[in-house]
């Protein structure tokens, strides 16, 4: 059953409203907006988008590498770490742990719901069926991206850096390619679970791709300073290295392309009629 509103949705007078008051461009003014603030005919990656996209993806991968095995990562996290106290000053403040940390965390988890709650009305309300494989995608993307993130993370042998025993804890320093001792448990720090939760929303990026917005630069700047800063967060305390966060940027950004090849690849360009 379609809800109907009090707003006249289709009169021209309210999408002016809506310019005057700052929220739409004025090309999006007039009727038949529906059409036109999000193209139904998403166009399909490029070969050139493709390429650049799985590049990127692939030097993120080389870097996160070399920090491990250059020493870097260790490098880094002992400019934080206080070896006179044997702690990480960082660790428990107000902004790191609090503020940044679990906020941070609730923040991502308001930003799902509500893209869930704009897919559901997408089923209800007129207005926003347009918009429904783009929330669609989104959700999914980013849902995709965290539980890799989750599940490698209950797989692997790699610590944080607070339990390590270079930095006064007791488990040993492992890499990804490193052999890990027998009996030993799961690290639970790899990739980092925290950045994936800023890194998830690179679906808004290639979504913007797609329709072919400039803003999508505006959606990928503000998802990579989203991650930098959750990494950051949790490198300060002591929580991930370097190269556990490009890990987990790596793998939303894959998650994002393979659900874009999915999505706009398969369906963006309609069919033709029949002869």
């Amino acid at each position: 059953m379609e809800l109907k509103t009090d707003i006249p949705v289709d009169t021209p007078g309210f999408f002016t409203r809506l310019h005057i008051a700052g929220l739409l461009p004025q090309a999006w003014v007039g009727t038949g907006l529906r059409r036109r603030c999000l193209p139904l005919e998403l166009a399909p990656l490029t070969t050139y988008q493709l390429l650049v996209s799985v590049l990127a993806a692939v030097v993120l991968t080389l870097l996160a590498i070399a920090s491990e095995y250059s020493g870097l990562d260790l490098y880094l996290e002992g400019l934080v770490f206080d070896p006179a106290a044997g702690s990480w000053p960082y660790r428990s403040l107000l902004l790191t742990s609090t503020i940044m940390h679990t906020y941070g965390r609730y923040f991502v988890v308001l930003l799902a719901l509500l893209c869930f709650l704009m897919l559901v009305g997408s089923c209800c309300v007129r207005v926003l069926a347009p918009y429904r494989k783009a929330f669609l995608y989104v959700l999914v993307t980013g849902l995709t991206g965290t539980a890799i993130v989750s599940l490698l993370k209950s797989v692997t042998h790699i610590y944080t850096p607070w339990s390590l025993a270079h930095f006064g804890g007791s488990m040993p320093y492992i890499r990804i390619f490193d052999s890990a001792p027998p009996g030993s448990l799961a690290g639970h720090a790899f990739p980092g679970g925290h950045a994936s939760g800023g890194f998830a929303w690179f679906g808004v990026y290639f979504l913007l791709q797609a329709a072919g917005s400039p803003y999508r630069w505006h959606a990928l700047l503000a998802t990579l300073l989203l991650g930098g800063l959750f990494s950051a967060t949790q490198e300060l305390r002591g929580a991930h290295f370097l190269s556990h966060d490009l890990f987990s940027l790596v793998i939303c950004w894959t998650a994002a392309l393979c659900w874009a090849l999915v999505f706009f690849g398969r369906h963006s360009v309609p069919r033709q009629p029949p002869q």
